[in-house]
């Protein structure tokens, strides 16, 4: 995606699982994300339109084309982890409880009800719609992969000038690294600093009592 681009996903017409979602007439329902191990219970809410991926907290210090989307609002009702937080928009809901927004945008690879039955799979996407959000993660991945990088080669060069090492090649190497990464490290950095003050506020609020710690 070019970075003047703006997407919004309902041009072409309402996204299957946000029609999915709407016309359920369950209100409980399990989110199932298998590469990343997360299952989600959650309550229906609202509907949410007009979202936005730039005001997304998981994505806002990246530069990233504008995408539109549709979403639906379900209240969390299984444990939470901390790492959901850098996986799924999860939000502090009117200071009550936390929810989960559910979306073409972050897809679930799987929806079953309560009796364990499968109701919706992500073979229900149109491709060209899946495809956009794909390629979206791919770029949001490399770049949480190259300020980790950025991070640990930094590490690694005040090691070896703490400790008097005389290693000027590999110095060298590493202060090439890092200013090949220094951009995106510093997104990254204030990425991680946004996470970790949101996820404080909720336990501060005492809003996050399903958290495991």
């Amino acid at each position: 995606m070019n970075d003047d681009t703006f997407i919004f996903l309902d041009e072409f017409l309402d996204t299957e699982l946000y029609i999915f979602l709407n016309k359920c007439k369950e209100e409980i329902l399990k989110f199932i994300w298998k590469d990343k191990n997360i299952e989600i219970i959650g309550k229906y809410q609202e509907q949410l339109e007009s979202c936005y991926n730039t005001e997304l907290q998981s994505e806002a210090p990246f530069d990233f084309a504008e995408i539109g989307y549709d979403a639906v609002v379900y209240k969390i009702l299984s444990k939470v982890e901390e790492e959901h937080f850098e996986c799924l928009e999860i939000y502090n809901w009117n200071d009550e409880y936390l929810a989960v927004e559910i979306s073409i945008y972050n897809y679930p690879d799987e929806i079953r009800n309560l009796d364990n039955e499968i109701i919706w799979t992500k073979e229900n996407i149109n491709k060209e719609h899946m495809d956009i959000i794909n390629e979206k993660n791919k770029k949001l991945e490399e770049l949480k992969r190259k300020g980790r990088e950025y991070f640990k080669y930094l590490d690694e060069l005040e090691i070896l000038r703490r400790e008097g090492v005389n290693t000027p090649k590999r110095e060298e190497e590493l202060i090439k690294k890092i200013e090949e990464r220094e951009e995106v490290g510093k997104q990254y950095a204030e990425y991680k600093r946004n996470l970790k003050k949101w996820i404080k506020y909720l336990k501060d609020k005492e809003i996050m009592n399903l958290l495991i710690n």
